[in-house]
């Protein structure tokens, strides 16, 4: 008897299945969310990020614009360290501030074991970071492995972490916006014949390091309508005394470093921008990062300092670029330029 109900049980099952189908194997859903990083890797969420660690400036300053800080739950040390970021990440989020925000790693290196220990739904890394990724992979944590060197892969940064936050209406707004005002400056420029000769230094008494024709200064230095002086094609080149003589750019523009740096530089006397005094600092370099959206504070102030305009108040320009690229929160935060 018990042979014939087991018979019949089974019997009853195949039927049940042949009509149903064969069961589905969990594959994602269909509402997951998928962007491709920066070393081709996919990065899929089921769901929107609501708890992140973010490893990297240009990602950090890209998620507030977005209005995603609330779904951040690590940061850099960085952050909390440095004169150029912990002044102004503190304005814009009161956990900074009070340092509340665990930091797992550096801008440049982290513990796995205190990112895991956040429980995080996304890391957000720079893809030089490329080890760290895939160790973070390897324990089931999603990645995003970012940079932002060139135009187009500030934009893309945008881009991938609105989707990832569930913010893109943020994200059309900011993108509209700056590609309106660089489309502004590209006409503004377009007129100008006789373009001034700009030398870019970096920070740090690295008077000598300078921006090749691949790099984002480059494309700061392009839509301000001046003329890079190096034609050298790698990022960061170092030049020597005798080849800034021989460059003799009409202006200078530093990274947040005194013009005295050239000034006391007998053997620079007679470069042009050092003779007339046309040396320019981008200070504090927080609102002229070019590595992220805050290249246009960066291109508008060049271009002004080229092309002085008496109905422009420079100043009171970035005013306006930070508080839009940022919101209304930005208010404070603008009153450190």
């Amino acid at each position: 008897m018990n042979r014939i109900i087991i018979l019949l049980i089974t019997v009853a099952t195949t039927i049940l299945m042949s009509c149903t189908g064969p069961a589905k194997k969990d594959t994602p859903s269909e509402h997951a969310i998928t962007v491709t990083d920066a070393l081709g890797q996919q990065v899929t969420l089921d769901k929107p990020a609501e708890r992140i660690v973010c490893l990297y400036e240009p990602a950090l300053d890209a998620l507030y614009m977005l209005h995603a800080e609330d779904k951040i739950t690590g940061i850099f040390n960085d952050v909390y360290t440095s004169d150029e970021l912990f002044p102004y990440y503190s304005r814009l989020d009161d956990r900074i501030l009070q340092k509340q925000l665990a930091t797992p790693g550096s801008n440049g290196d982290a513990n796995i074991e205190s990112i895991t220990m956040l429980n995080p739904d996304l890391v957000i890394l720079q893809s030089a970071q490329e080890g760290l990724a895939q160790a973070l992979r390897a324990v089931g944590i999603q990645v995003y492995a970012t940079k932002a060197e060139l135009y187009d892969e500030v934009l893309q940064t945008v881009e991938d972490l609105a989707k990832l936050t569930a913010t893109q209406q943020r994200s059309t707004e900011l993108l509209a916006y700056v590609k309106q005002e660089y489309k502004m400056m590209a006409d503004k420029v377009d007129s100008i014949s006789n373009k001034k000769r700009v030398y870019f230094s970096w920070a740090y008494g690295r008077i000598f390091a300078t921006t090749g024709r691949n790099s984002m200064m480059h494309f700061c230095l392009e839509l301000a309508g001046v003329e890079n002086v190096c034609t050298f094609e790698v990022d960061q080149p170092n030049i020597s005394a005798e080849t800034l003589l021989q460059w003799n750019p009409d202006m200078i523009v530093m990274w947040n470093d005194s013009p005295n740096e050239f000034y006391k530089r007998k053997e620079l006397g007679e470069v042009s921008a050092i003779k007339n005094r046309q040396i320019f600092n981008l200070l504090p370099m927080f609102f002229y990062n070019p590595h992220t959206l805050k290249s246009l504070s960066t291109a508008v102030s060049i271009h002004y300092w080229a092309y002085p305009d008496t109905a422009i108040d420079v100043k009171h320009k970035v005013e306006e670029i930070i508080i839009k690229l940022y919101g209304p929160k930005a208010s404070a935060l603008a009153t450190l330029i």
